[in-house]
């Protein structure tokens, strides 16, 4: 079974690959339940809180699809590269130097 990291990135490749696909109270949902398992997988910061990452991710969604509609001359492949190096870098845990 794909962990719950995988599975969230899986979902934000679904939402960016389709600007159709509703961003709502169900995608916060289940931004949250993955993040509280990533969370307790430690793949996720431990200081952040799953409701939190929920919101921010539809909101990083949203902002994607805006950069897309607005810059498509931008190859797609890197902006969704860079959207999950974004939310990679954000969400793990800190590496110690």
């Amino acid at each position: 079974m794909e962990s719950a990291w995988d599975q969230l990135l899986e979902l934000i490749d679904h939402l960016a690959a389709d600007p159709t696909t509703p961003v709502d109270h169900d995608t916060e949902q289940t931004f949250a339940r993955l993040g509280a398992e990533a969370i307790r997988d430690r793949h996720i910061d431990t200081e952040l809180r799953a409701d939190d990452i929920a919101r921010w991710l539809c909101g990083l969604v949203a902002g994607y699809r805006t950069v897309r509609a607005t810059h498509p001359e931008v190859d797609p492949d890197t902006d969704l590269a860079d959207l999950r190096r974004i939310i990679t870098r954000w969400l793990h845990p800190a590496r110690p130097r």
